[in-house]
């Protein structure tokens, strides 16, 4: 037999035995993933579980708020420490004079429909003006403000108008937009830079790596015998709304197993896993880990554990948050 004859049977051999053809049991098996958010947090990124692998990214600036499919509801973008005024059309003379009048609004991150900003304090999307704080991008510039009417709505669409503010503080009416529902995600991202729904989220997503905006938080460095601020941006994770989480924080890592799953209380607050998994050590001026076991809950119902690692990337930039992840 010829060498050429020889290396095609070797070939057919080694293709025949493809690792790919064998099944594989990924129960039992830890993977080590970081999330890299930059050093300013200028980017959220959205973790798919299964798959241990980001399936979607963006910059904080790329979007303003986002409607709802299932619901009628409307949220802020809180990476940019958003938040809106109701106010009265008729009696408002000036954004000045809006913004020293009236309580300003944010979303509760947990995700609860009736603690959003656009509420207005109700249980419903109130059909109002807002006035819309944009916020900061993440080198802390301000974004400035807009207006937004919130015309109406139904099961099938929302319809609003933006009111922009020109340089001498004089407001442009903008047409009458339809924004319809689909059924293709959660959400659909709108710009106020362009007027439109922008294509951003992979609807596969689980975990949203990103800063956001909290309520009743002790700022990094601050003396927790203190009163915490009543909202503050933080870095940290929040939930996809078919996602459910419990916090284990009795029991090791290695040692929380399948059999223990009905004795955890699951939620299905957003910011269940949030942000304190770290803490800020003055002494080093550095953020340090101290974090519990978030036992994952799929939409497929199949569980997972998590524990937090590192926050630093290997260039020791912060922003970068490291966890093992494992299947039960």
């Amino acid at each position: 037999m010829n060498n050429r004859a020889i290396y095609i049977m070797m070939v057919l051999f080694f293709l025949g035995c493809e690792p790919e053809e064998l099944p594989v049991n990924i129960e039992g098996l830890i993977n080590y993933t970081q999330i890299d958010l930059g050093e300013d947090y200028c980017y959220q990124k959205y973790y798919n579980i299964i798959n241990d692998m980001v399936v979607g990214e963006n910059l904080i600036t790329d979007w303003d708020i986002a409607f709802a499919n299932n619901t009628n509801s409307i949220i802020l973008n809180s990476s940019r420490y958003m938040r809106v005024k109701a106010f009265n059309i008729l009696t408002a003379s000036s954004i000045e004079d809006i913004i020293n009048n009236g309580d300003w609004l944010y979303d509760d991150p947990n995700g609860d429909i009736d603690a959003l900003a656009f509420n207005n304090g109700g249980d419903i999307l109130s059909k109002n003006f807002f006035l819309v704080d944009l916020g900061y991008d993440c080198e802390t510039v301000h974004l400035g403000y807009t207006i937004i009417n919130i015309i109406d709505y139904d099961n099938e669409s929302y319809y609003i108008q933006t009111i922009s503010i020109d340089d001498d503080g004089g407001w442009v009416y903008d047409s009458i937009i339809e924004i319809e529902k689909t059924s293709n995600q959660s959400h659909q991202y709108f710009s106020f830079s362009t007027n439109t729904i922008i294509n951003l989220v992979n609807p596969t997503w689980d975990l949203c790596f990103s800063r956001y905006t909290e309520f009743n938080v002790f700022p990094p460095g601050s003396n927790t015998n203190g009163s915490p601020l009543p909202t503050y941006r933080v870095v940290g994770v929040l939930q996809n709304n078919n996602i459910f989480v419990a916090v284990d924080t009795i029991n090791d890592f290695s040692s929380i197993n399948i059999d223990q799953i009905y004795n955890y209380e699951f939620s299905g607050n957003r910011n269940t896993i949030g942000y304190n998994w770290k803490y800020y050590n003055a002494q080093l001026g550095l953020y340090a880990i101290s974090s519990p076991v978030y036992i994952i809950q799929t939409s497929s119902m199949a569980y997972y554990k998590l524990l937090f690692l590192d926050f630093y990337n290997a260039a020791g930039k912060k922003g970068a948050p490291m966890f093992q992840i494992e299947k039960l």
